[in-house]
């Protein structure tokens, strides 16, 4: 039987701060409970990271933009043209709950901290703008070939983005999976051709 290695101390305080920062926020996340919940000393996060917002700095881009690269891959194949992966991926945001109840983690942390701190907005807006660039390629391609509503690629990515961000920016309570879908239908038909 394999061992499994046990997490850094770094490990640790980047996968509970990205927990945090998630549910609560830059602001609710408080240290102590990053601390607390990582069973780390003060001492051991101020070797790593010199202050709680390099620590977020490093997990938005150890932790935030791998999760959100990986989740919103934005490609098309031969088995996939340019309108499925819109549906695709919204049906896939719709299957996970944490999505679903607690919206977008880089959607929330670029809102929360846009005006607050540039060094954090701006690992966010790069995070973003590769998101899409990505979707600008498969909507290129899917206009090309008469799968997408003609228009400008750049427009029509951010738009697609910041509405499906907007769907999942309710309240928990009131955010659930069907509203999400009936939602995505009338999304996806803007892009119809």
């Amino acid at each position: 039987m394999k061992k499994e290695k046990t997490k850094s101390s770094r490990d640790k305080l980047l996968d509970v701060t990205f927990d945090e920062v998630y549910k609560y926020g830059y602001c609710g996340a408080a240290t102590a409970n990053i601390l607390k919940k990582a069973g780390v000393p003060r001492g051991s996060m101020y070797h790593h990271f010199e202050s709680k917002k390099a620590l977020v700095l490093a997990m938005i881009d150890e932790r935030l933009s791998p999760k959100v690269r990986e989740f919103f891959e934005f490609k098309s194949d031969v088995e996939m043209d340019a309108f499925r992966v819109l549906d695709f991926t919204l049906k896939k945001i719709s299957k996970n709950k944490m999505l679903i109840k607690h919206g977008c983690p880089l959607h929330r942390l670029m809102f929360e901290m846009g005006s607050l701190d540039c060094d954090i907005a701006k690992a966010c807006e790069g995070e973003f703008e590769y998101l899409r660039d990505k979707l600008v390629d498969v909507l290129k391609e899917g206009m090309k070939k008469g799968e997408i509503k003609d228009g400008n690629c750049v427009d029509k990515a951010e738009f697609f983005i910041v509405c499906s961000w907007g769907m999942l920016s309710k309240t928990p309570d009131s955010s659930t999976k069907e509203k999400f879908l009936k939602e995505s239908e009338i999304l996806l038909e803007l892009f119809k051709p």
